[in-house]
């Protein structure tokens, strides 16, 4: 039988308890903290270690700007404010629970499986962010268990780390700007939106420990677990949302929603979901957070870079050869991949083709985020991940960050979308999508993918997550490349048609007014039926269409106006109909297109497939779900039995090709006028601007470069001034300590180095010898220190050779003597650096050993006398 691992350690020992430092050890840390911090960060740790219990089950990353030639003494000042064991991280070190790691100069410091790792700096890299870096190895493995502190400090390092801890399901808390002593990084990070809490230090300390002791924290409770039970009250959630955003969550797959209401109900401190609810209902602040929290876009510069340089090669390569390039993002977020996408096209336009028109459309459904986009500025953090020489070419310097070149934001136009129920953009040759599928469920990704395949050109290409898959649309795509989800749009693929997408509906609909029950299924599949006999029977041949042209339904028998061709199938009508019928219809769908809801051309001749027959077109325009349909019906008849009636309506092929013609001629002109104007108004102005800009940016680029280096330079001074400020407030106590403790002794004492130079002397040293507080700093053999010591100097001498202590005693003018003692001065390393000569006043001492000796000499001489001796002897006897 086994034992289990504390019987067996509590073996080892005899009063069979557990030893407290093997037991912390087997504890795994329940969260792993980060804490970040620069200037002013010295005096906020302190201040929120002195708040944390030792006993937390947590651990403490600490991540601070040092310098690289500077040894800090932070483990020693955080010694002071907590009991938890603090220790500088060395490579491999496994994180325990109830301890404080620190990080090394000239080291950026990562985890992985739960151990830490060093990493020397960069040295072609100017600007070094030792926060972000380890933030993001942080939520790369600890997921819900990383929670990042943000300190105070200069600049925005931290601000791209949180955005992975929050990707990951992590939480986060920042400094309050006012407490900040320098609010450069805090604020860098609250401008993210993505901070949990903001508070001062010594207030983090509960906050946190509130938020790790949650239920739904502990998984002692689960929304996921609970989802039966949760279901009517998600429904809720989801509808206060859509009034509040007209974003509709429901479509969004649960987990996703569930994880992010877990962490706002611990951070409200809200025990069950209802409460929660409530709540949500009646603030508004927390409907803007939790609409804010379900749509956070992680998103950067040159994310998985390698992607991008395959996508540059294999794909941006290729369509900047074409005279023009349309490219849509969709899920933009702030802005960083389209500015990516846009950096990547005018390096390839430059070498290939600098004529070509490139046109990046970004939408998103967060205004927000495209606010942050639209303007372009990016703190110094964000742009990390840009070379170098990027950076320099399309990037201006400013205050606290970077702004976007004009050149690159006039490549991208920003707006407003809901991919789940907009119409999207066409005639696109390549189709960026990453990162968004991950939120939403299995039907609804098929849903949007179907509506990019009829978005994309010939020959356009689609570019996904690393975690993302085409699922049933697989065939209607080529593989570019597996690895990054680079796909290219294959011809002749129909699409299958999706249906109603399934939403979270309550279990219990009667608690939610306001939903809309789904109704019987096999009633919907009877009406339907009902629907499709209707219009076969009401209805002669027809087709309906979408805006693409594309055949959705056939009514009736079709088949006497197909014409399939050869080669690969078409789903668009005008394909699949006689040429000169073709012309007709075309040309009805175009006006209806124009406004008109029905048009009808009757009693067509001349058409080369019906000899002797008259064709009446019927179309009609309809709407369903904001989305244009076009119905066209076919009517043929015998042209003897109509001929008297339809001779003034007759119209033949060649008028309607003219006039089709002319119609084209006339959009083309106008639409030529309308982009000369249009060019003509944007080269005035952006003559006007260049100017402005090329002077301002000279000057910029002067001043940006010069305050960078000092900033970079004051911080790790401030850094380091902190740590000294408080030594030298202890060397000050100690030397007063030492001071009173010199004067208020009568020992005269004598400092000497290694060259024999006075270094210190006690006040009594200038009452014995001719040494005066001026003299410090001398070598003593150029001062005449004692007239009754000539051997001084030698003794000295003695010492410094042989190591080995002289003790003399000196008769001084005044009559007092005094007894010296010449040892070497050795540190605490027991090295020699000096000697030290001390006095001690001995006059009182010799007083007596002389009067003790002058009674022994007459007890002596009485003695030799017989007679008194023989008293004394019987004196002694009586004694």
């Amino acid at each position: 039988m086994g034992i289990n691992s504390e019987e067996a350690i509590g073996e080892k020992r005899k009063d069979g308890k557990m030893d407290h430092s093997q037991k912390e050890k087997q504890i795994k840390p329940v969260y792993y903290v980060g804490v970040g911090a620069s200037a002013g960060g010295l005096e906020a740790l302190q201040q929120f270690f002195h708040a944390m219990p030792k006993d937390t089950g947590m651990a403490f990353i600490v991540v601070q700007h040092l310098s690289p030639d500077y040894k800090s003494m932070m483990d020693e000042l955080l010694a002071r404010c907590t009991s938890m064991t603090i220790s500088i991280a060395k490579d491999g070190t496994e994180v325990e629970a109830n301890h404080v790691y620190l990080i090394p100069p000239r080291y950026n410091l990562m985890i992985f499986h739960g151990k830490l790792y060093l990493e020397k700096h960069s040295t072609h890299k100017t600007n070094n962010l030792p926060i972000d870096v380890f933030f993001r190895s942080l939520a790369a493995d600890q997921g819900k268990k990383a929670v990042a502190v943000v300190l105070s400090g200069t600049g925005s390092d931290g601000t791209l780390g949180i955005r992975s801890i929050k990707e990951a399901g992590g939480m986060i808390m920042v400094q309050d700007e006012k407490s900040a002593k320098f609010d450069g990084m805090p604020r860098s990070s609250i401008s993210t939106g993505l901070v949990d809490y903001i508070l001062t230090p010594e207030k983090m300390a509960e906050e946190l420990l509130n938020y790790i002791r949650h239920p739904f924290i502990q998984k002692s409770k689960s929304l996921e677990e609970n989802m039966p039970e949760n279901i009517d009250t998600l429904a809720k959630i989801n509808l206060i949302l859509r009034n509040y955003s007209g974003i509709d969550f429901s479509y969004y797959k649960e987990n996703t929603i569930t994880r992010r209401l877990e962490r706002r109900v611990s951070i409200n401190r809200c025990q069950t979901l209802e409460e929660y609810l409530q709540l949500l209902v009646e603030s508004d602040k927390e409907k803007d957070i939790l609409y804010r929290e379900l749509l956070i876009g992680v998103t950067g510069f040159f994310r998985d870079a390698e992607a991008f340089q395959c996508l540059r090669k294999d794909v941006i390569r290729k369509l900047t050869k074409e005279d023009t390039l349309r490219i849509w993002s969709a899920g933009c977020s702030t802005g960083e991949e389209v500015y990516t996408l846009a950096m990547l096209c005018l390096e390839e336009r430059q070498h290939t083709n600098p004529n070509c028109d490139v046109k990046i459309f970004a939408t998103d459904i967060d205004r927000h985020s495209l606010d942050v986009a639209s303007q372009g500025f990016y703190p110094d953090s964000l742009l990390s991940d840009v070379h170098p020489e990027l950076l320099a070419k399309y990037f201006t310097k400013v205050e606290n960050g970077y702004q976007v070149n004009e050149e690159v934001r006039k490549l991208v136009v920003f707006a407003t979308h809901n991919l789940l129920k907009d119409p999207p953009f066409s005639k696109l040759n390549l189709m960026v999508c990453r990162n968004l599928f991950i939120y939403l469920k299995p039907s609804m990704q098929q849903k949007i993918l179907n509506m990019f395949y009829y978005s994309l050109s010939p020959g356009g290409y689609l570019f996904m997550g690393n975690s993302e898959s085409l699922g049933e649309m697989s065939e209607g795509f080529n593989t570019i490349n597996s690895k990054w989800k680079i796909y290219q749009y294959k011809e002749g693929f129909q699409p299958p048609v999706i249906g109603e997408i399934q939403s979270l509906t309550p279990k219990n609909k009667e608690q939610v007014e306001w939903w809309e029950p789904e109704g019987n299924p096999h009633k919907h599949k009877q009406i339907n039926r009902i629907c499709d006999s209707v219009m076969q029977v009401a209805l002669p041949p027809s087709v309906v269409i979408d805006g693409q042209d594309h055949i959705i339904q056939v009514i009736n028998d079709m088949n006497p106006f197909f014409e399939v061709k050869s080669g690969k199938f078409s789903p668009i009508l005008f394909h699949n109909l006689p040429a000169d019928l073709s012309i007709y219809a075309s040309g009805l769908v175009r006006r209806l297109r124009q406004g008109k809801k029905e048009l009808m051309y009757e009693n067509i001749s001349e058409l080369e497939r019906y000899p002797g027959e008259l064709i009446t077109l019927e179309g009609r325009s309809f709407s369903v779900d904001n989305i244009r349909y076009y119905l066209l019906s076919f009517v043929k008849r015998q042209a003897k039995a109509s001929k008297m009636k339809t001779t003034d309506t007759k119209t033949g092929v060649r008028e309607e090709m003219s006039q089709r013609i002319q119609e084209l001629e006339k959009e083309l002109q106008v639409s030529r006028e309308n982009l000369q104007a249009t060019v003509e108004e944007l080269e005035t102005s952006n003559e006007e601007l260049q100017s402005s800009n090329e002077e301002l940016i000279a000057s910029n680029e002067e001043l940006q470069s010069t305050n960078e280096e000092l900033q970079s330079v004051n911080e790790e001074l401030y850094t380091v001034n902190s740590e000294y400020q408080i030594k030298i407030d202890e060397l000050t106590q100690a030397n007063n300590d030492l001071n009173n403790l010199l004067n208020n002794t009568d020992v005269g004492a004598i400092y000497l180095d290694r060259k024999r130079c006075i270094r210190k002397i006690t006040p009594m040293v200038t009452h014995l010898t001719h040494i005066r507080d001026s003299d410090i700093g001398r070598p003593i053999a150029h001062i005449s220190t004692l007239d009754n010591y000539p051997e001084l100097l030698e003794d000295v001498h003695q010492v410094m050779e042989k190591l080995r202590s002289v003790e003399r005693e000196i008769l001084a003018e005044d009559g007092r003597t005094w007894f010296c003692r010449i040892r070497p001065y050795r540190t605490s390393y027991n090295a020699v650096e000096g000697v030290l000569i001390t006095f001690v006043d001995i006059t009182k001492l010799k007083q007596v050993e002389s009067d003790l000796g002058e009674s022994r000499q007459q007890l002596k001489e009485a003695m030799e006398k017989r007679g008194e001796s023989k008293v004394f002897r019987s004196e002694e006897v009586k004694t």
